[in-house]
């Protein structure tokens, strides 16, 4: 049996470039501080990037993200329930979402995604807002 999970931010950032090369980017050039900005904010010492998603828009607005729901990995499990937490927040200023996938089997990946219970969001350009843990059927 595979248990999985699906940690979700919504970010502001100034363009396309500053989200995918200046935050989310990892420095493997300098190995002192390999880690992205992202990893930093988040408070995530360690993640697989390979089993992650990114989407920067002008504007984050629900219709735009329902469009992608396809897109999205594994979303039949979590994207209605992920909409309605949305529609609690204020997305006004906001214009990226990322999706961080974790799961617990034989090849266990970002496992330290089901302890991860958020982050400190004080004028960081990231917000925790989502975490579901499910199993595929």
């Amino acid at each position: 049996m595979t248990i999985k999970i699906i940690c979700v931010w919504i970010g502001t950032f100034e363009s396309e470039n500053e989200l995918y090369q200046n935050y989310l980017n990892f420095d493997y050039e300098n190995e002192d501080e390999s880690e992205s900005k992202f990893a930093k904010d988040s408070g995530l010492l360690y993640y697989d990037e390979d089993f992650m998603e990114s989407w920067w828009f002008s504007k984050l607005e629900l219709n735009k993200l329902t469009e992608y729901k396809d897109d999205l990995l594994d979303s039949e499990y979590f994207f209605d329930e992920l909409i309605a937490e949305l529609k609690k927040r204020n997305l006004t200023d906001r214009n990226s979402i990322s999706f961080l996938f974790g799961e617990k089997n034989q090849n266990s990946t970002n496992e330290m995604l089901f302890e991860y219970h958020g982050m400190e969001s004080n004028g960081k350009p990231i917000e925790f807002v989502f975490r579901k843990e499910y199993e595929l059927k």
